[in-house]
């Protein structure tokens, strides 16, 4: 059966996607603080902060961190590896598309694909209108999208990890270009040995863009679009966005 969205998943979350390029998009994340912040950034709101790997990586780095999402389950792992790691890092139970944390931040990101799962205009110009309140004047948004032009409909793959515990997960995904939606279902089966020990399947819809319809997004809810990057590949940097780019890493401005 289907479960909640990153509700099992969660446990195993870190064993898939833990050895990807944290660091390197902290690297990147600075480079673009930077490049269109000054002074550089003291504090940054984490928003969809999963299992709390940016978050953390950044606390170890002399930011103030909080962190925000909806998944208690992800929230959980979060705390413990901050606590085994002894970083004090500040890790909240909250929807992106409405929040109020009554303090305010130099910047703000959403690493990954968090920012896809807001769906409709308005939820999208809500979440925006809320991320300008909670950034000091000339505060920097960096958040990754996924661009329309760089799907491939249909598209299958899998993944294995054999250690500590052998884990499969099969993906299926559907394209609806009307909506602009990305469908995908993740198929997990989670072995002890041999022996299947658990088997559940998550279904995620995450909404497609344009660079352009992003840029009016954030326009209605008072942020400018300062920049659009390729996103694709390991190690994120400045290279420019082309049709078949699929993830757009972009930095919004609060302006001053």
């Amino acid at each position: 059966m289907a479960s909640g969205v990153y509700g099992r998943f969660a446990k195993h979350y870190d064993l898939l996607y833990g050895d990807l390029n944290y660091a390197g998009d902290c690297d990147f994340l600075e480079a673009a603080f930077r490049k269109f912040r000054s002074p550089p950034p003291e504090s940054v709101l984490d928003l969809g902060c999963g299992t709390g790997t940016h978050a953390i990586l950044l606390a170890r780095r002399g930011y103030e961190v909080v962190g925000l999402d909806r998944s208690p389950s992800q929230l959980a792992v979060a705390r413990a590896k901050a606590r085994g790691r002894g970083l004090s890092v500040s890790f909240v139970r909250g929807d992106m598309r409405r929040f109020s944390l009554g303090q305010f931040f130099d910047a703000a990101i959403c690493m990954f694909g968090g920012f896809g799962y807001i769906l409709p205009d308005r939820e999208v110009t809500g979440h925006f209108r809320q991320v300008r309140r909670h950034l000091r004047p000339g505060g920097a948004y960096a958040f990754e999208f996924w661009q329309e032009s760089g799907v491939i409909p249909g598209r299958r793959g899998w993944a294995l990890k054999d250690t500590p515990y052998r884990l499969i997960r099969l993906d299926e995904s559907r394209f609806d270009p009307k909506r602009h939606r990305l469908s995908f279902d993740m198929h997990f089966f989670a072995f002890r040995g041999d022996r299947l020990r658990e088997r559940f399947t998550e279904s995620h819809t995450v909404r497609v863009y344009r660079v352009e319809e992003v840029a009016a997004l954030l326009a209605r809810s008072g942020l400018r679009l300062a920049g659009a990057y390729a996103g694709d590949g390991e190690r994120k940097g400045f290279a420019r966005v082309r049709k078949g780019t699929f993830r757009v890493m972009a930095l919004a401005m609060r302006p001053t």
